[in-house]
């Protein structure tokens, strides 16, 4: 769930693979490994477990190897890394020698930023545990859950989101909020739709929304924010012109009810402006 820089616009799924993966290296031994074992199957979010892999040299002169530990999610509720290196254990041994090699594996080495909490969080579910030669060269692979609550939908009735703080994104550029500090956002090309996404957004009890804005000047086509509940129009904004990119203000409008519960919010800016923030107001609810 990372930010683009301020000079991405777009969201790039490219990949290309590097002309040598991390932790590339050759030797004039050949190495195998034994079975990746786990002390346990499942660990809490807070606790800890033993990972044991058998390295043998196989070959005919003594060598080095770095065995190397991974994890990663599967089907993470973020764009979580195809690969994240925990750890890693430099072993050298002689021609038909074996050795157990022993890692501790915590659980917050899973944990990625949350932009809905602001802090480092290990989510519930289904992971991966590697041993590799590199990045590009796993040879063992075992099944880890992690067990605990899972994570509450996004509080936004009552409370301001910085717009820099989405779970997704399309066309979108940050930038700066004032000359001196803060966040905001702008479609990378003013001619074409940005969005925003917030995934598992508790809408409950929502009855306006408001933003805040910045408008230099008339731009290519009107500027408007449209809000969704999924596929649900809730409100539709104009952004009026401010006469400076940090000179902000505040537009409102009305929603439609969204219903209870969790949703995902897309937020769609059209033309050439500015969002920092916004909110959900509901009737006896005080913004924070």
């Amino acid at each position: 769930m990372g930010s683009p820089s301020r000079s991405a616009a777009h969201r790039l799924p490219f990949r290309p693979a590097p002309l040598y993966a991390f932790g590339h290296g050759l030797s004039y031994t050949d190495f195998t490994y034994g079975d990746l074992v786990l002390s346990r199957p499942t660990v809490a979010q807070d606790g800890a477990l033993h990972v044991h892999v058998t390295l043998s040299n196989t070959g005919t002169r003594s060598g080095s190897e770095v065995v190397q530990l991974y994890v990663r999610a599967l089907d993470a509720r973020y764009e979580a890394p195809r690969l994240r290196l925990a750890d890693f254990r430099k072993v050298r041994l002689e021609p038909g020698a074996s050795r157990e090699v022993a890692f501790r594996l915590a659980a917050e080495q899973l944990a990625h930023w949350d932009v809905a909490t602001g802090a480092f969080t290990v989510d519930p579910g289904a992971y991966e545990v590697l041993v590799a030669r590199s990045a590009e060269h796993v040879v063992r692979t075992a099944p880890l859950t992690v067990t605990g609550p899972a994570p509450a939908p996004r509080e936004v009735v009552g409370r301001r989101i910085r717009a820099a703080d989405f779970d997704d994104y399309a066309d979108v550029t940050l930038v700066d909020a004032t000359r001196v500090a803060g966040d905001a956002v702008t479609p990378a090309d003013p001619a074409r739709p940005a969005t925003l996404l917030f995934r598992s957004v508790d809408l409950s009890g929502a009855a306006r929304f408001e933003a805040e804005v910045a408008c230099e000047g008339p731009g290519p086509g009107a500027a408007r924010l449209e809000v969704r509940a999924g596929e649900r129009l809730l409100a539709e904004l104009a952004p009026p012109v401010t006469g400076s990119r940090y000179t902000w203000t505040t537009v409102t409008a009305d929603t439609a009810a969204p219903g209870d519960g969790s949703h995902d919010l897309r937020l769609t800016l059209h033309g050439d402006f500015r969002l920092s923030s916004f909110l959900f107001g509901a009737s006896g609810i005080e913004t924070a």
